[in-house]
């Protein structure tokens, strides 16, 4: 999912756009760029990297049982927005704003319709 959304292009839309990327430490991306320049650092990097760039919004496409780990991280290193592809709700302070984008509801929500359409 991440690396799909790395080569969406978000700025052709609109003014958003991903600065940077991050994937496990030993993962062969990890010190590469995209195509667009987007640099990929390891998940060790990720404090250091975000409270530098002063981001303040992630997009987390984590497994389940990372998700709460890495929003933590995220959180500590200042990032007040996340949004989020893990079914697994986060506990995160009060003044952090998730988004959850639910693909399995999605997904059976366009079954319906095109249920219906027959």
């Amino acid at each position: 999912m991440g690396h799909a959304l790395l080569h969406y292009r978000f700025h052709e839309r609109n003014k958003m756009k991903i600065i940077m990327a991050f994937d496990l430490d030993d993962h062969p991306e990890v010190g590469t760029q995209t195509p667009d320049g987007i640099p990929i650092y390891g998940i060790s990097q990720i404090k250091d990297k975000i409270k530098d760039a002063n981001v303040k919004t992630a997009i987390l496409t984590v497994p389940s049982v990372k998700s709460q780990e890495v929003a933590n991280l995220l959180v500590d290193a200042g990032v007040k927005g996340i949004l989020s592809f893990s079914p697994v709700h986060l506990h995160l302070p009060k003044d952090v704003v998730v988004q959850y984008v639910d693909l399995t509801s999605e997904l059976q929500t366009l079954l319906y319709f095109m249920r219906k359409e027959d």
